[in-house]
């Protein structure tokens, strides 16, 4: 994955006068701070030696965390003047036209590709052809002998960004920071994908269009193998059905859905300090599970008391909602402990309970709207922060043993 930031991008600066460094500063609707790059390598032939200033005209505020605000590491693709092809209506208009095989208006423009590899982030790219670019004189330029060695280089793979970007992670573990930023990532993926399912959803052709806004070109390929397939081909019942699956609703497949997936219990040495069995049996963690109990028995309360969670007052409800997050968060992340997983890495685990933090204070933020609340007693309150610093302790105690590889 790589961080794709282009729709967020306020402005920013990209600084090249000096060879084999690049240098700038990138804001981003809905940061406090700009993210500041100091990178190895130089840019493309048309930037380098030259600064750069670009604006985005529409940027979408950040809903999520964004990448570091420092970015160290190495400079990838690096130009103002990569070829696209721009539709010159709505990417919806566009789509519908091609499937009846119209001409769509188009034209080619310059598009500017910003690509980098950081230590904490990972790849970051920012592509696009509206935002207005200004450009100085080049301080130095690349020499004919130059620009055909970085040709060699890149068509053969050996660039220091491609070693930088094939040894993510292979060289040695990541650490909880780098887990941290590839979980913002996350985040910030799924709320694109998100905001993109609510904008085109009654679509018809709402699944092409996502994936060309999310830059997943494996999708539009897979989708126009099945159209060329759906118009050419046999039928289903005219080809060989032999080996063909039965996908009616009582076919039999391969039962795995009632196997027993019940794994092999954790280590037996560890029940009670990183495993124990739910009221159901399932292995969880002592504290997801405990601080579990304590959420249900708060939603018990709350239902008893005549709330109606979908009408209940604003306070309550945010209670509410982050204690409950809380809790999925903490089962999320600790079932890899109480599982005792060779395959997840400590930093990783690590990460996910800093953000469970996040919400947890939250959570303390929510408690403190409902000081003197008519319908939630003070001695309940009282009890249910006092869980929650309970758990805070639990969970800072389990991150320093994690950290010091126990």
């Amino acid at each position: 994955m790589a961080w794709r930031i282009h729709e967020h991008v306020l402005r920013g600066e990209i600084d090249n006068r000096t060879r084999n460094r690049v240098t700038g500063r990138i804001w981003l609707a809905g940061a406090t701070e700009p993210m500041v790059l100091d990178l190895t390598g130089d840019c493309h032939p048309d930037l380098a030696g030259c600064s750069l200033e670009f604006e985005n005209p529409a940027p979408v505020p950040m809903t999520t965390r964004p990448p570091a605000s420092q970015q160290h590491g190495t400079a990838g693709d690096i130009t103002a003047a990569r070829k696209v092809r721009v539709f010159d209506i709505p990417v919806a208009e566009a789509y519908p036209m091609l499937k009846r095989g119209e001409k769509v208006p188009e034209h080619m423009a310059n598009c500017l590709y910003l690509e980098w590899f950081s230590e904490r982030s990972g790849r970051v790219v920012i592509e696009s052809a509206d935002y207005r670019l200004r450009i100085s004189d080049p301080a130095w330029r690349f020499t004919a002998e130059e620009i055909a060695e970085r040709e060699r280089q890149a068509a053969e793979g050996d660039t220091s960004f491609a070693t930088a970007v094939d040894a993510d992670g292979n060289a040695e573990s990541w650490d909880e920071f780098r887990c941290e930023q590839l979980l913002r990532e996350s985040d910030m993926i799924g709320e694109k994908y998100r905001r993109l399912l609510e904008k085109y959803a009654d679509h018809p052709d709402s699944e092409r269009i996502i994936a060309h806004e999310m830059g997943w070109e494996w999708i539009e390929e897979a989708l126009d193998e099945q159209e060329a397939a759906a118009g050419g081909g046999a039928t289903e019942e005219e080809g060989d059905d032999e080996g063909a699956v039965d996908e009616s609703p009582g076919a039999p497949e391969d039962d795995l859905a009632e196997i027993d997936m019940e794994e092999e219990p954790p280590d037996p040495a560890r029940e009670g300090i990183d495993w124990v069995r739910d009221g159901d049996g399932r292995i969880a963690h002592p504290v997801a599970n405990r601080f579990r109990d304590v959420m249900h028995t708060l939603l018990t309360e709350l239902k008893a008391g005549g709330n109606d969670f979908s009408e209940c007052d604003e306070a309550l409800n945010e209670f509410r909602g982050h204690f409950m997050t809380l809790s999925v968060k903490l089962s999320s992340a600790l079932h890899f402990v109480a599982r005792a997983d060779r395959f997840t890495d400590p930093g990783m685990t690590v990460a996910r309970l800093k953000r469970a933090l996040e919400i947890h204070n939250q959570t303390l933020t929510a408690a403190e709207a409902l000081v003197n609340h008519p319908k939630f007693p003070a001695d309940r309150l009282a009890y249910y922060r006092s869980e929650l610093f309970k758990v805070r302790e639990d969970v800072l105690a389990i991150i320093a043993r994690l950290r010091e590889g126990e």
